[in-house]
Order: structure tokens, then C-alpha cells, then sequence
């Protein structure tokens, strides 16, 4: 029987946060850029009602897992911005079935070599 915490309580954020090693945070930034689309970071921050770096180091773990992309655009004055967009559910969704299936597939290979090494 698995443990309690893996069985009764967990919810689908935990889920996302154990499959992509991210903080509770890190997930708010995701779920929110989700909810109002392509932004900047310093709009995103704005949304969230918090500090700009804070925000930015999010969004950088979200790139690094590949939950969100960023854009380039070009000011008509010259320089530059990016604009962040997360990753679709659907897509999440597709990533999340698969990093199961590779747990749930290492897992049996664990068992069946249980009695060789344990």
C-alpha cells in the first residue's frame, strides 16, 4: 500500500511541482501567465503583485523545465523586450503523462530486479 501522502492527498499541483522539481510559486507564476497570456515580466510581476526579480527567477525555472517559452520583440526605437508565454495545459498534460509512464517504467524495472539487489 503506498503512503498516505502519495495516495489520499495529493492534488494535481503536487503533481506538477514533483515532476518538474518547481516551488508552489513557481507554479502560480505558470497557472497566472496561463490565465492572462504573453507578458513581460515586469507585467507578470505586476499581476502577481510581487517584486520584478522574483517574478524573472520564476520564469526562469519555467523556461529551464521547458513550462513556458519567451519571445523577442523590437522596440520601433530601437533596443528590446521579451515577452513569456507558458506552455498550454494540453501540452503540460502531455508532459505529465509521459514523465509518468517513465517513473511507473523504471519502477517495474526496480521490481524486477528486486531480488538481485536488495
Amino acid at each position: 500500500m503506498l503512503p498516505e501522502g502519495i495516495m489520499g492527498h495529493a492534488t494535481c499541483q503536487d503533481l506538477v511541482q514533483c515532476a518538474f522539481k518547481l516551488n508552489e510559486f513557481e507554479v502560480d507564476v505558470y497557472r497566472k501567465l496561463l490565465e492572462i497570456g504573453p507578458n513581460r515580466a515586469d507585467e507578470l510581476a505586476e499581476a502577481l503583485n510581487k517584486d520584478r526579480s522574483t517574478v524573472y527567477r520564476s520564469l526562469q525555472k519555467l523556461l529551464s523545465c521547458g513550462l513556458s517559452y519567451r519571445e523577442t520583440k523590437s522596440l520601433e526605437r530601437g533596443g528590446y523586450f521579451h515577452v513569456y508565454i507558458a506552455l498550454s495545459k494540453e501540452k503540460l498534460r502531455e508532459r505529465l503523462e509521459l514523465c509518468v509512464k517513465e517513473w511507473h517504467d523504471h519502477m517495474r524495472s526496480l521490481l524486477a530486479r528486486f531480488d538481485e539487489t536488495f
